[in-house]
């Protein structure tokens, strides 16, 4: 895979990311009220289910791409997912908490960019 490729993907992502955040709060779905006791076992069920599916196939994805690649989709992860958690800390505390569509476009915009950083700068910056 080029790296080239990879660049439309995280620019279709970032533009996809903008497209969500920007849909879902200008029409926003109502919500469904959901017993607390399934939605925990539901959550932390499927949490375990797809984690496990995630590391299988992060480790298929690593042996067809090169170390390079990987890193640059890894560490774009890892800036995502803190930015992520320090958005959705703040917006909770100053206005309660962020809908799930956002908080997933909020995560595909902050990969996006984090993987576009490392892939200026390097990866050692």
């Amino acid at each position: 895979m080029g790296t080239i490729k990879l660049d439309w993907v995280f620019a279709i992502v970032l533009i996809v990311a903008g497209a969500l955040l920007t849909a879902e709060n200008l029409d926003p779905e109502p919500m469904v009220a959901v017993d607390p006791v399934l939605k925990i076992i539901a959550l932390a069920g499927l949490t375990l289910v797809i984690a496990f599916i995630a590391t299988l196939a992060a480790a298929m994805d690593r042996r067809k791409v090169e170390d390079y690649y990987f890193q640059l989709m890894t560490n774009g992860a890892i800036v995502g997912i803190v930015t992520t958690l320090f958005i959705n800390l703040v917006w909770d505390l100053l206005y309660g908490p962020l809908r799930g569509d956002d908080v997933i476009a909020v995560m595909l915009a902050s990969w996006s960019l984090g993987y576009f950083f490392y892939r200026v700068r390097g990866l050692n910056a």
